[in-house]
């Protein structure tokens, strides 16, 4: 291309992105600015209700808090525990300002709550105000984690900390007991001063600790471990911990930022008793641009969505918090459903106050969903076809679906895509049989085999890797040290959406999982063995009945197979050791098996998860719409696990066919699919894209002439850096992450610069030559670049703004056209 023409083109892409970058600014200045000088508004109190309702304490140490709520005349309840009066109607109680209710007598007695200028009774019980035994598993264990002595930080850390270690965030009592009472010649304590005991003058700041001071020699905490000591730092029963907590209030709603909540913890215990843990409990936020939380009240930051965490004793807990911000002059506009799906998006945009935008134009929506389900756009001839269709949208766009969804394609495309997912590279498993495993995907896609016969398929799978091809999958995930570790992770993380890696070391912190758990679900693949054939680079994948033994790190003790949750047929009985977990697995009763695939095909065509990331479902990253979700897998089981009943599902919805301009009602909604996401085009589809558009393909080495980027066997492809630059990712990890969809500087140097769009453009033998050196009308050429480009018509301005030229400068000046277009965000982002 000439030099001038360079110019031109660094001028038009670097112009363009300062635009941007200042209309952003603009955007981001213009928001703050109206969040900041929002006027809440007020309204009258016209009830106070309390949570909980009444108290029963039942020793010295029981101290429960009350959260006063006031509701108003919309029905809205506000917090007003901060400025709520207390006034004990005896001397059974006291009561702190912060509403603390502390036993002092035994007997029954009320207390009177004030706030707005209304006063409501709280019914108090004290059964007894004794002080009892401190226990070390119920009382000591959380002050340690609460002060921060187990983090991961301190003394939590995977090594300890000078030379003391503890179980991180006490996941592990009877392990933290032991190391307090014997290491150190169990010299920390002094049963006959116990002020004088290591364990207090070190977090007090009686001696010198590099953690600081974190007891106050005043405070209860500091008492307890004191009482402790002086009783003879007795053991207790694991069955004192806490085995749920419960969060109050539920559901949180905040009207507009600055508002704040308080919550209360309390703990349920075996032998049926109730604690509130409120003071012990740590709370966080999973968004923390929308909510802050701290100590035991969550503050709005902005409107928006944001769930709280809530953690104590190895208990978790969530609740959702919604902060409405300032919707005056909202009305909700009645819009048409085509599914369910676009029912339960309907009712959360509701609750949200938002209005959707319009629909998508059909060359935008011929363009969007080509793109999702085969990986390229659609041609010229197809767009014009479908554009001139004047069969009703709706219907045309249902037909376009069903067409797509039978094409060579869309098989090939989502072969790429599983693929990447079970991480088929030549490093791994050599060239045949990376052929083999490719072609037994995409044989499996092209019949349709259902979702779950493809995952027993798989996980099943042993003999040769060149007579059983699926076995290739146990291949990849062979490594020289810790295939087992990785097989469990790998396929949790796949098929369940579920982490485990946290679990191998100890307890997951935030979640559910135990690392018993982790060995337990490792243990199914303890005999999966492997062994050369007789053919070069053949492997042989087998159970050996003598094969290894699942060990427990900790306890050195054999663990049986046993799955993470529900139950499963006992291994001894099953034929291979593998299966009763295979058979729990794809089970269509599994609450994970089924919602994680949904939710991840959702993303694919939303460009997020309802849960998102995808392969990270817990309970502190809750759905953003539980409800569709729910939907979504009860309708992917319903159709026997059918992908393609799941894929025309979402495309036929009206919410995935919603335009990606944004409106006053719904620009600041990134979670609730309101309007769709720009989503850059993923590494194939950029270059499949470009071809398409200028009918000039790149030659991939050792491919025929004319292969699609997406039919490259292994995730490395020779000669071809672009798609490695645009995130094709190496197929060695399980995560969604490994391939990246950001855009930076370095991506628009290379599509300015380089020769990945240039060469399509200049190529003589491209469309943009030919059509320039055929189509004589200006206007009419124009056109027919917007849609093999962009796949629409352009506008009256758009064919009026440009003179071609004649001759040779008319070619090149329709090639820089289209090289413009093609650097637009039009057609680098699937809109």
């Amino acid at each position: 291309m000439r030099s001038s023409t360079h110019r031109v083109r660094r001028r038009i892409a670097f112009g363009g992105a300062g635009a941007v970058f200042a209309l952003a600014a603009m955007i981001a200045i213009s928001y703050a600015k109206a969040e900041s000088s929002a006027e809440k508004p007020t309204q009258k109190i016209v009830s106070l209700h309390l949570l909980p309702e009444s108290l029963t304490l039942t020793n010295a140490r029981d101290v429960q808090h009350v959260l006063v709520l006031g509701e108003t005349e919309s029905h809205q309840r506000v917090d007003l525990s901060i400025t709520a009066g207390f006034s004990p109607a005896s001397d059974l109680v006291s009561v702190s300002a912060d509403g603390a209710v502390k036993p002092l007598k035994q007997g029954q007695t009320q207390v009177s709550v004030t706030a707005a200028g209304l006063t409501v009774s709280l019914p108090v019980t004290v059964k007894s105000a004794a002080v009892t035994e401190v226990g070390f598993v119920r009382d000591v264990e959380p002050i340690m984690a609460k002060v921060g002595c187990n983090a991961g930080t301190c003394h939590g850390s995977a090594k300890g900390k000078e030379g003391f270690k503890l179980s991180l965030r006490g996941y592990d009592p009877d392990f933290d007991y032991e190391a307090l009472i014997a290491d150190f010649s169990a010299r920390r304590f002094d049963r006959i001063n116990p002020a004088n005991s290591l364990m207090l003058l070190k977090p007090a700041g009686g001696v010198a600790h590099e953690g600081g001071r974190v007891l106050r020699t005043d405070s209860d905490y500091y008492a307890v471990i004191k009482q402790w000591i002086a009783e003879g730092t007795r053991p207790q029963d694991l069955a004192a911990r806490a085995t749920s907590i419960e969060v109050l209030p539920g559901a949180i709603h905040l009207a507009m930022p600055g508002d704040a909540q308080r919550i209360l913890v309390r703990a349920h215990y075996r032998d049926g008793s109730i604690r509130d843990v409120t003071n012990e409990a740590v709370i966080s936020s999973n968004n923390i641009e929308v909510l802050e939380a701290k100590d035991n009240t969550v503050k709005a930051l902005r409107r928006g969505e944001a769930a709280v965490l809530v953690r104590y004793e190895g208990n978790y807990a969530t609740r959702p918090v919604f902060i409405m911000g300032d919707r005056s002059g909202y009305e909700w506009s009645e819009v048409p459903e085509y599914n369910f799906i676009d029912a339960h998006a309907k009712a959360k945009w509701q609750e949200m106050k938002i209005r959707p935008s319009d629909l998508c134009t059909d060359g935008e929506f011929i363009r969007r969903v080509s793109l999702d389900l085969t990986g390229q756009p659609p041609t010229a001839e197809m767009v014009k076809v479908f554009l001139a269709d004047p069969t009703d949208s709706r219907l045309k766009r249902e037909k376009l679906v069903d067409q797509l969804l039978a094409s060579d394609a869309f098989v090939e495309a989502w072969t790429n895509k599983w693929c990447d997912l079970l991480q088929a590279n030549a490093k791994t498993l050599g060239s045949k049989s990376l052929w083999m495993f490719r072609g037994w995907i995409r044989d499996q896609l092209a019949a349709g085999v259902p979702y779950d016969q493809f995952v027993r398929e798989l996980l099943l799978a042993k003999g040769s890797s060149y007579r059983n091809p699926e076995v290739n999958y146990y291949r990849a995930l062979q490594t020289p040290e810790k295939t087992q570790e990785k097989t469990t992770e790998d396929i949790t993380q796949t098929f369940l959406g579920v982490r485990f890696n946290c679990n191998h070391c100890h307890d997951h912190p935030f979640e559910r999982w135990t690392q018993k758990q982790y060995y337990e679900f490792g243990s199914y693949f303890a005999s999966l063995s492997f062994k050369k054939g007789r053919l070069p680079e053949e492997t042989i994948v087998y159970e050996n009945p003598a094969g290894g033994v699942q060990l427990h790190p900790k306890t050195k003790a054999p663990v049986d197979p046993m799955v993470p949750y529900g139950a499963a047929q006992d291994f001894k009985t099953a034929p291979d050791r593998r299966e009763p977990m295979v058979n729990w697995l794809t089970s269509a009763d599994n609450p994970l098996f089924a919602k994680s695939m949904a939710n991840r095909v959702w993303s694919y065509f939303f460009g997020i998860g309802i849960i998102d990331p995808v392969d990270d479902i817990r309970a502190s990253n809750p759905a953003s719409n539980a409800a569709l979700l729910d939907a979504l897998t009860a309708d992917f089981v319903a159709s026997k696990f059918d992908v393609r009943h799941l894929m025309r599902t979402i495309a036929t919805s009206r919410t995935y066919q919603l335009s990606v301009a944004s409106t006053k009602w719904n620009d600041d909604d990134k979670t609730n699919f309101s309007h769709a996401r720009p989503r850059r085009l993923s590494a194939e589809q950029l270059v499949d894209a470009i071809a398409v558009a200028s009918g000039y393909r790149p030659q991939i080495k050792g491919m025929p002439v004319g292969t699609r980027a997406v039919e490259a066997p292994d995730g490395v492809v020779e000669g071809m850096d672009v798609l490695g630059l645009f995130g094709r990712p190496k197929r060695t990890s399980a995560c969604e992450c490994e391939r990246t969809t950001n855009f930076s500087l370095t991506h628009a140097i290379n599509l300015v610069n380089g020769s990945t769009i240039s060469q399509a453009v200049a190529e003589p033998t491209s469309k943009f030559a030919s059509l320039a050196s055929t189509m004589k009308d200006d206007p009419q050429l124009i056109d027919e670049l917007y849609i093999a480009i962009l796949c629409r018509h352009a506008t009256d301005a758009e064919k009026s703004a440009t003179q071609l030229g004649e001759g040779a400068t008319r070619v090149a000046n329709a090639q820089d056209l289209a090289w413009a277009l093609m650097n637009s965000p039009a057609f680098l982002y699937n809109r």
